[in-house]
């Protein structure tokens, strides 16, 4: 049992997958359809967050490779209703990738400078190093390795993080979004 391999698919296929195996299926209950809105919001402009985030996290676990179906399971809905809720989702996930792309690109330019001033920092120790004296010098050199790397981690780990959570709120924003009868949830 110790030495027993868990297998990640095994997982996957279990919780979402449906029979085809071809989409993962994100099934949410909710009690009322009052549940759907965020009990803040008297316009009834905005999913509840632990929703939002409930789907968020799930989502997280399914590989990229799978289309991804949102079920809600509620009590009637009319077609207004429903379509209201997915526009709500659809642009909640728009706004998230527009974050991210944000955040991104906000990093790409703190990276530049840090690399380009270390680099500039580089250069001026090894061409001014006579005029500024052994313990400058070492003290710039050091300075301007640490900015350099600064940059190179903000490109290598930062952003490729930032990347993978808009992939994911990309998955979920082209994702299906359907609406069921709560009598029919299975187990």
């Amino acid at each position: 049992m110790r030495n027993e391999r868990i297998n990640n698919y095994q997982c996957i296929e279990a919780r979402y997958l449906n029979e085809t195996k071809d989409k993962a299926i994100i099934k949410v209950l909710i009690d009322k359809n009052e549940d759907f809105y965020n009990k803040f919001d008297p316009q009834k402009t905005s999913i509840d967050d632990n929703i939002l985030d409930y789907i968020t996290d799930e989502a997280y676990n399914i590989p990229f490779k799978y289309k991804i179906v949102i079920e809600f399971y509620s009590d009637d809905l009319s077609e207004e209703e429903k379509n209201k809720i997915k526009k709500i989702i659809r642009d909640y996930y728009i706004m998230k990738i527009s974050n991210k792309d944000s955040i991104i690109k906000i990093n790409l330019i703190k990276a530049l400078f840090f690399m380009l001033f270390g680099v500039l920092m580089i250069i001026y120790s090894f061409l001014g190093g006579n005029f500024l004296g052994g313990i400058y010098q070492e003290v710039i050199s050091v300075i301007s390795w640490v900015l350099l790397w600064e940059g190179i981690d903000i490109l290598a780990l930062s952003n490729s993080s930032e990347k993978i959570e808009k992939k994911n709120f990309k998955q979920l924003y082209y994702s299906e979004i359907i609406f069921s009868d709560k009598l029919e949830l299975k187990d």
